[in-house]
């Protein structure tokens, strides 16, 4: 049977916590991993037409051509959209 030192033990008490600290953190990394998969597709299954009307809009505000909107402003051009 093999027996731990005392300055073995003492390495173990020290390092425990730092092990215990990069377990948890890679399994909440992980965890947020998988909800981003879930909540915000990869690039690649989000439709081209949907990215070049991004980037249009995009350009389009870095150009100074976006419109400023108070809240009732916005609320009624949300309700009056086209179905």
């Amino acid at each position: 049977m093999a027996y731990i030192t005392v300055d073995e033990e003492q390495l173990i008490e020290k390092i425990t916590p730092k092990i215990e600290e990069k377990v948890r953190y890679d399994v909440v990394q992980s965890i947020i991993g998988v909800l981003e998969e879930q909540f915000y597709p990869p690039e690649e299954m989000i439709r081209e037409e949907v990215i070049k009307e991004i980037e249009e809009v995009e350009k389009e505000v870095a150009e100074g051509k976006s419109k400023v909107y108070s809240y009732e402003e916005f609320k009624k051009q949300l309700t009056d959209l086209p179905e």
